[in-house]
């Protein structure tokens, strides 16, 4: 009965943290222990809330009871016990009331994973968890801003190329595969030694010349890895007029 019991616990808790948006982004950003003692956490949780339920049907059946046995004219003039039958059931070897509890505990895990309101949030109430979660997070942060306000982002990679452009949508909740789409204005490199910054393609202009509007230009869009970012900052049209640029050419 102990391991039936831990098995749910902990089967509960992992469902929950894996399917909850807002709990995934916390199942995500854990390490070590912590990821256990998160699904554990969760999972007596619900075991609590199918403890509850159970007692309180369990106090069900006792007024049923009380109601019977106080109206023999209608329920016959036996004994009606039948939270004591209740208490006394068995499955496969388990009580009743453990059955029901972990019975519950299951059903209560899938509604609130699955099909209450807060685990189908709307694009509105999807942007707001993405705002309060980002407060934690200086990168998310600046990448909510650009997604909100518009603004361009300058992204330096790792091989040192570089994207300018609007961010459209960010992925932060899988794992290594975590991404920026972004709709790129300019792309190019730095120079290692001189750190000048060499623009190779001028979407912008290329946008301009074809008369491409923003949903036109997701098909230039790029996808781009957090693993392989180096820095992130916001872009202003001051920053390349202070920086050399040995090239420039259309996309």
């Amino acid at each position: 009965m102990g391991t039936a019991i831990f098995m749910v616990l902990m089967v509960c808790g992992y469902w929950y943290t894996s399917h909850d948006l807002t709990t995934r982004f916390k199942f995500k950003r854990s390490f070590g222990w912590d990821v256990y003692f998160l699904v554990a956490l969760y999972g007596c949780v619900f075991v609590l809330q199918g403890i509850l339920a159970t007692g309180f049907l369990w106090l069900c059946l006792l007024l049923a009871s009380v109601v019977m046995n106080a109206l023999p004219g209608m329920f016959g003039t036996e004994y009606h016990h039948l939270h004591m039958t209740f208490m006394n059931w068995s499955f496969l070897g388990i009580q009743a009331p453990v059955v029901f509890m972990l019975a519950f505990a299951v059903v209560f895990c899938l509604w609130r994973s699955n099909w209450s309101g807060s685990a189908r949030l709307d694009t509105q109430g999807r942007r707001e968890l993405y705002k309060h979660l980002s407060r934690a997070n200086g990168v998310e942060g600046l990448i909510y801003q650009c997604m909100e306000k518009g603004d361009l982002a300058w992204i330096t990679l790792t091989s040192q190329r570089i994207y300018i452009g609007m961010i459209h949508t960010a992925t932060f909740d899988s794992g290594d595969a975590n991404n920026i789409v972004l709709i790129p204005m300019l792309s190019g490199y730095r120079d290692r030694k001189t750190l000048d910054l060499h623009v190779e393609h001028n979407y912008s202009a290329w946008y301009d010349t074809h008369d491409i509007d923003v949903n036109g230009a997701l098909d230039f869009r790029k996808v781009v890895l957090l693993s392989q970012v180096e820095s992130l900052s916001l872009f202003h049209p001051a920053q390349v007029m202070a920086m050399g640029i040995n090239k420039s050419t259309q996309a």
